[in-house]
């Protein structure tokens, strides 16, 4: 990011409800508080065009405006090169606005939570320091399609289109049991507590179209489109319906998670199979093949046609 220049963000969903000033921190982890809620105070950060508080409150969709940063920016982060070369490796388009990868599984979008770097380390390891910025998110455990922007343009366009549901996003899932072909979508209203996300009368709609993939004697592997893009929405959608993710640690089958890692599969069945977006009235879309523990455990699952 230009650090000469003022510069917008799009508040995503992953970030609603944080306040504004846990979030900028979050953001830019070398800024001196000082100087955050100095820009707070003086009105050199503004949510919305609008002065905020530093106990203000972010929202899906909002619009933060932040002042250049120049004390603000990461010190480079250290990545191991076989990093370098997994996320080299996975690229699935790349043009002069935008860069898709296929993000493996294990792999946090940003460092922390326990994790030294994340996937914009990497890239910023391999090609620079301001080559491109995460577009969107994906669950540490979730691999697929990433979009990341080449530049605020294109970052603008992508993000506003998220929350306009522009952006077609596809996932497949392994899910336990035999799922109700019947059963296309799944409706619900999903709000953030402090152990996740729930099912609450004062949720957000939350909208996903579910269509089976393979059902096998005792799993389904679904197709997942969603209609809006709430944290951990497919996640807690299957598991409402009683049919967790096969190795989901938040929502999932615990006896069930421990037999397939027993089995030589361990972390989440979930998959950002395919992205689709419109920018500049150029149609981009791209499709990431499974990972290959998760095709090996779908190939070894038809051979013997039964859980394990």
């Amino acid at each position: 990011m230009d650090t000469d220049r003022v510069h917008f963000l799009t508040i995503e969903a992953a970030d609603d409800g944080q306040r504004v000033d846990n979030f900028i921190r979050k953001r830019y982890p070398n800024l001196p508080k000082s100087r955050i809620y100095q820009m707070l105070r003086k009105g050199e950060a503004r949510l919305n065009k609008k002065r905020i508080k530093p106990t203000d409150r972010i929202q899906t969709g909002d619009m933060l405006r932040l002042p250049p940063i120049p004390d603000g920016t990461r010190q480079a982060q250290w990545v191991p090169p076989r990093w370098q070369e997994v996320v080299k490796s996975n690229v699935l388009y790349e043009d002069d606005d935008f860069l898709i990868i296929n993000k493996p599984a294990g792999l946090a979008v940003h460092s922390g939570s326990g994790q030294e770097f994340g996937v914009i380390d990497v890239v910023r390891s391999e090609w620079g320091e301001h080559y491109a910025e995460l577009a969107h998110r994906l669950d540490r455990e979730t691999s697929g399609c990433l979009v990341l922007g080449k530049h605020r343009d294109a970052l603008a366009v992508f993000q506003q289109a998220m929350q306009d549901d522009e952006v077609e996003k596809r996932y497949w899932c392994l899910v336990a049991g035999q799922w109700d072909a019947n059963c296309t979508e799944v409706s619900l209203k999903l709000a953030k507590r402090d152990e996740g996300m729930v099912v609450a009368d004062d949720g957000k709609d939350a909208h996903t179209w579910f269509f089976i993939i393979r059902a096998l004697q005792n799993l389904t592997l679904l197709e997942a489109l969603l209609d809006t893009g709430r944290t951990h929405q497919i996640r807690v959608s299957v598991a409402e319906k009683g049919h967790p993710i096969i190795g989901d640690g938040k929502y999932g089958d615990f006896a069930l998670n421990r037999r397939f890692a027993a089995n030589g599969f361990e972390g989440m069945f979930l998959h950002a199979r395919s992205i689709r977006f419109t920018y500049k009235n150029k149609v981009i879309q791209t499709q990431a093949p499974l990972p290959e523990k998760a095709q090996h455990l779908l190939d070894k699952l038809e051979e013997v046609d039964h859980d394990l």
